[in-house]
């Protein structure tokens, strides 16, 4: 005669309910590499880091108010939850050719010195760990390819995305432009 016997957890006795718990081995890996946003302009990838984005909204058709005296980069601003943004068409930026706003065009909110700033993308690709030692300097490009928005250049799954530094795509006098920006209705007296 076969007879089941279920062991008991030791030190517990017969005499009450018994549990059993079960012992999971978790492993945790740490990684010391940036994590960043990658988006496309155009047929180029290009990234940010996430420790700059505060967020991603859809482009609001309609919604973005020009400001007359702004760079021509700066297309206007939005109102998001009480918050005047300005906003900033990366293909106008980088004088690739413009394109029209559609369902998948994405604006990354970014903060710069305590100043949130919207970027206009074509859309918004993945968000990717990276390694260190992925990121490649971009000293060893020739004296024609301005590099004062370019943060580095990695190689991610064969593309190479273009790492901005988005603490640099402003120079600081038009930063300070954008500190006090008002729409133009709330600009008049």
């Amino acid at each position: 005669m076969n007879q089941s016997h279920t062991p008991e957890p030791s030190g517990s006795s017969t005499a009450g309910p018994t549990e059993l718990t079960d012992e999971f081995e978790l492993e945790f890996s740490e990684r010391s590499g940036p994590q960043i946003i990658t988006f496309m302009l155009g047929d180029e990838k290009y990234g940010v880091n996430i420790l700059h984005t505060r967020e991603l909204i859809t482009y609001p058709v309609g919604d973005v108010t020009p400001v007359p005296g702004m760079p021509a980069f700066i297309v206007g601003v939005i109102n998001l939850r009480g918050v005047v943004i300005p906003i900033m068409d990366l293909r106008i930026r980088f004088n690739i050719t413009e394109a029209a706003y559609d369902d998948s065009t994405v604006i990354v909110i970014v903060e710069v010195e305590e100043k949130q700033i919207g970027l206009i993308v074509d859309s918004v690709s993945d968000v990717v760990y990276l390694d260190e030692d992925q990121v490649q300097s971009v000293e060893h490009f020739s004296g024609g390819v301005d590099t004062a928005y370019i943060a580095g250049i990695v190689d991610i799954k064969e593309t190479m995305v273009i790492l901005l530094d988005v603490e640099h795509l402003l120079s600081r006098r038009e930063l300070g432009t954008l500190i006090n920006v008002k729409p133009e209705a709330e600009a008049a007296p």
